[in-house]
């Protein structure tokens, strides 16, 4: 996990130099699968499950953009992916959530008023305690909870295309992505004062998590300069 933020950060850094505007934004992402026909939701029916809140995984996003080309990073989440109450009382929520990076092409240019684009892209869908701070208060359950690494996490690599708006400082877009899980499972590493302490600092496999097939998301954003 810490490695997977540390590349997405570096790379984010190393096309700073290549790349004029920034943008910041927020989204929704909405993940499906196909029906029992083999289809998959149109767009009418992603926006009306959007409205509605169904399926939605809020988040934001920043961007770099250059004439055509843009680099971007984003990370949704879904708050309510359960609970579970310990023997001691206190309680652990979770959530699921997927954080990746694309580097996108504008064909009109990257702030042009119409804006359609395509991007590729890689990323890790996880699932995790959303309370960590609040249960490594807790002595007793402190040492099974993993500081830096999800309970379950794969990594996927997507292609996808959009359809943008912006009329300078403001933009919206919405895009499709298509999804495909990796070949190689994701490493964590046990804490130092995980409880086995043979196996506390080395590295392990964390169990895979869901990887949906398909994408919709609806955004708008920010263009800073």
């Amino acid at each position: 996990m810490k490695k997977l933020l540390a590349i997405l950060a570096m790379a984010a850094l190393v096309a700073t130099g290549a790349f004029a505007e920034l943008s910041l934004g927020i989204s929704g992402a909405q993940y499906y699968q196909e029906d029992a026909n083999g289809n998959l939701p149109s767009l009418q029916q992603a926006w009306k499950d959007f409205q509605d809140g169904t399926g939605v995984y809020y988040g934001g996003f920043a961007e770099i953009l250059g004439r055509h080309w843009g680099l971007g990073f984003a990370f949704n989440y879904d708050p309510e992916a359960g609970s579970y109450e310990y023997n001691t009382g206190q309680y652990a929520k979770f959530m699921s959530y997927d954080v990746n990076l694309n580097l996108s092409y504008h064909i009109f240019g990257a702030t042009a008023f119409l804006d359609p684009f395509v991007e590729v892209g890689f990323g890790m869908t996880a699932f995790d305690y959303l309370n960590k701070d609040e249960l490594n208060n807790d002595y007793l359950i402190a040492p099974y909870i993993d500081d830096d690494d999800p309970l379950f996490a794969s990594s996927y690599a997507t292609v996808g295309l959009g359809l943008g708006l912006n009329l300078k400082p403001i933009g919206v877009f919405f895009k499709a992505n298509w999804c495909k899980e990796g070949n190689s499972p994701i490493k964590g590493t046990y804490d130092s004062d995980y409880p086995d302490y043979y196996l506390a600092g080395t590295e392990y496999y964390i169990p895979s998590w869901v990887v949906m097939p398909f994408r919709w998301t609806f955004g708008a954003k920010l263009i800073l300069f």
